[in-house]
């Protein structure tokens, strides 16, 4: 028997172990109330499944009810009226719940020193987006970070982030999957003392810009916030360590714009907060070639390019490049490519999504349905 889980209410409320009732399958319904209870529908799930029933919630000094249970078996009819979380599920330190609800200790060096990594892929139809790319490129972040006390290896990652998909019931997700340092043993913060800790979470997808947005394109400013240099923050292994991109953002809001990219030293673009930048410029997609994160959905493009008769390019863009482009826009696992309407004030193109970026949007999302690029979610 499967004791002191925390379960959820159908309205998706936490329920601590305060009132312990045991369950069989042959447990009669509904249980006797405790004095004074009332009846509530609760939805419960173990690692078999899901099974709802019948009780009551006391007043005695209780908020909330707990229960232990034995596998009781899922009906159709029971897992149709299930209720899902709306907001998503998570997972840490070896246990699933609502995404809201996890919680990481303050003493973790992930929060303390930003001393962490992640990856972000994101669910269509029911299928990962190129899962291996994000997995080959998560691996390669934490070799680099040195985090060798993670306890979870490659299959295990996989197999964690896909439980999170299936227990959230998600057809279209961003899934992310976070490793940090973890806690120290002491106040010295000694790195090589800590063991390393597994995050993940998968909620409904969506894009770095509005939905609204996605035809005319945003607003971004160039910042004169600098990029943080590659020599002190390796952009190739995402990282929440972003007080450049949130300077950047404040300058941003307070010029009318939602989103900014940033310069490095040399005055060459890099990125934003979560995307690349692609210009069309002088007969050519352009995106810059150094002091970013080497993105899927970047990747992807340029090999889209690569089948069609547009040029792409990796190399060096000035701002000025691309306040004079015919076509802008940006690329994230979040939202695909996001077409960019006005930099700086300046309108790009006609000020509103060109063909090229029209056509581009159009085979990304052609190739979420070749299977080739997809790995299917078992939600049985």
């Amino acid at each position: 028997m499967i004791s002191g889980d925390v379960l959820k209410y159908r309205k998706g409320l936490l329920i601590p172990k305060r009132y312990e009732t045991r369950l069989t399958a042959s447990s009669p319904f509904p249980l006797t109330p405790p004095s004074g209870g009332k009846p509530i529908s609760i939805a419960v799930q173990n690692c078999y499944g899901r099974s709802r029933f019948e009780g009551y919630l006391g007043n005695v000094g209780l908020e909330y009810i707990a229960v232990d249970w034995y596998n009781i078996p899922v009906t159709e009819w029971e897992a149709d009226t299930m209720e899902t979380y709306p907001n998503g599920v998570g997972y840490v330190d070896g246990v699933y719940s609502a995404k809201e609800d996890m919680r990481v200790p303050v003493a973790d060096l992930g929060f303390l020193l930003s001393d962490m990594t992640y990856d972000a892929v994101h669910v269509h139809n029911g299928n990962f987006f190129r899962l291996e790319d994000h997995l080959d490129r998560w691996e390669r972040s934490i070799e680099k970070r040195r985090f060798t006390t993670l306890g979870h290896d490659r299959d295990g990652v996989c197999e964690i982030v896909t439980e999170c998909v299936r227990r959230a019931e998600l057809r279209a997700a961003m899934v992310y999957m976070v490793a940090t340092r973890g806690e120290a043993t002491d106040g010295l913060k000694d790195l090589r003392t800590c063991r390393n800790r597994l995050l993940a979470w998968a909620v409904p997808y969506y894009g770095v810009i509005a939905e609204d947005k996605m035809e005319d394109g945003i607003d971004i400013i160039v910042s004169d916030v600098l990029r943080t240099p590659p020599e002190s923050i390796d952009p190739t292994v995402k990282n929440f360590a972003r007080i450049d991109f949130s300077d950047a953002l404040l300058q941003a809001y307070d010029k009318g714009a939602e989103h900014a990219v940033l310069l490095d030293r040399d005055g060459n673009v890099t990125e934003g907060r979560g995307w690349n930048i692609f210009a069309l410029h002088g007969g050519a997609l352009v995106s810059p070639d150094s002091g970013v994160l080497e993105g899927i959905s970047r990747r992807t493009v340029i090999e889209l390019c690569r089948n069609t008769n547009i040029k792409a390019e990796l190399g060096q863009l000035k701002a000025d490049d691309l306040r004079d482009a015919d076509e802008v826009f940006m690329t994230s696992t979040a939202g695909g490519i996001m077409p960019v309407r006005k930099i700086d004030d300046r309108v790009i193109g006609t000020g509103t999504r060109g063909p090229v970026t029209t056509r581009l949007t159009d085979m990304y999302w052609e190739l979420h349905e070749d299977p080739d690029y997809l790995t299917p979610i078992d939600y049985h």
